[in-house]
């Protein structure tokens, strides 16, 4: 039976990493030992206690210079030029991009309990999904192979708008293509910052989702809001929808 705080809910979106997908430290890990090894690979030995702090910058820049998204290309720029003090070409830049790209669609999972949910979900309310990540590519593709895109009525990438959460211009664009009334929808994600002040800047309900463990980390500040409900596992959302 559902909760009476969400009643009038017609929308449930979502926020990808660590909400429906595992993508914290070990995921991050192992992106960073593929970059290490294809840079290997196009320019000799390189510096993996390096790379990992231009990586670790990177990751957290947008929320610094007033959300704006990072640029794939620009980042991959970044990396070659800092860690081995030489000019990237176009053709390097897009080699390693191309490289990014395969790693994240090859390491993200799904736990078995995903798509059933999804399924169930889908019988009865809109779905969304609002991500924040600078190729778009990389989240279309690895939700398509991982068997989700078909559940969602909407899904947008920060990497598209130029604008990563909790600004609102993402979940902006996410509610223009559901056509939902923010009162009407229900945020689930892990981020305190992003998903959760986010979310709740726009009038929707917010869950917040304990289950996986986030890479970056945010302070809770005074007069931040307050999530709807706190959970430890996504499944959880069965007995408050349905």
């Amino acid at each position: 039976m559902m909760h009476t705080e969400f009643r009038n809910t017609k929308v449930i979106c979502f926020d990808l990493g660590n909400t429906l997908i595992e993508f914290g430290p070990r995921q991050i890990a192992n992106q960073y030992k593929g970059l290490t090894s294809k840079l290997t690979e196009m320019f000799g030995s390189c510096d993996s206690a390096k790379l990992k702090a231009i990586r670790d910058r990177q990751i957290v820049a947008p929320y610094h210079d007033g959300y704006r998204e990072n640029d794939v290309e620009e980042c991959c720029r970044e990396l070659i030029e800092e860690i081995y003090t030489v000019k990237a070409t176009v053709a390097q830049v897009e080699e390693l991009a191309e490289e990014r790209y395969n790693i994240f669609v090859e390491i993200i999972e799904l736990s078995d309990v995903i798509l059933p949910l999804l399924t169930d979900l889908a019988k009865s309310y809109k779905l969304g999904l609002l991500s924040n990540f600078p190729c778009s590519r990389s989240i279309r593709d690895g939700v398509e192979r991982l068997g989700m895109t078909q559940f969602f009525d909407a899904i947008v990438v920060s990497g598209e708008v130029g604008w990563v959460k909790p600004d609102p211009r993402p979940y902006q664009v996410l509610l223009d293509q559901l056509q939902g009334d923010p009162s009407e929808c229900v945020y689930v994600g892990d981020n305190w910052l992003a998903d959760v002040q986010g979310s709740k800047g726009m009038g929707m309900k917010s869950i917040l989702t304990t289950e996986h463990l986030p890479y970056e980390k945010f302070d809770h500040n005074p007069g931040d809001f307050e999530p709807d409900k706190i959970i430890g596992r996504i499944s959880e959302l069965r007995a408050l929808f349905l």
